[in-house]
């Protein structure tokens, strides 16, 4: 599947505290998956503090916006949610984000997830 983006809406049970838990291992998923996965542990270690501080205190994580060639981002709004971008329509939004709902379906958490669904992106018919 080729897409620009994929998002995971969760389950209105889910709150920002509940992924805690999951979080340490879909961040490194990610990163792994996307073969961004710093090369000083340090930075590694501050990324996943940052992002669990927050969840600690039900707040919205950061997650990993950098400009890279893949992006998680955690939007401003009232659900739990988040999306993986990608600047150029490609297959490996799709597998990395089937590898993080399979994460998600490990620790238990309700979740749905929907493909290209930013505006800027959305294809024209």
């Amino acid at each position: 599947m080729r897409a620009h983006s994929g998002h995971v809406r969760f389950d209105r049970s889910v709150t920002w505290r509940k992924l805690l838990p999951a979080f340490r291992p879909l961040f490194m998923r990610f990163l792994e998956e996307s073969g961004q996965v710093p090369t000083d542990p340090e930075v590694l270690a501050v990324l996943l503090e940052e992002n669990l501080r927050d969840l600690r205190e039900n707040r919205k994580p950061e997650g990993y916006n950098r400009d890279n060639a893949m992006r998680m981002i955690f939007p401003i709004s009232k659900n739990v949610e988040f999306y993986v971008y990608s600047k150029t329509k490609t297959t490996e939004v799709g597998r990395v984000v089937e590898q993080l709902s399979r994460v998600l379906q490990k620790y238990r958490l309700k979740h749905s997830v929907d493909w290209d669904k930013l505006t800027a992106f959305q294809d024209k018919k």
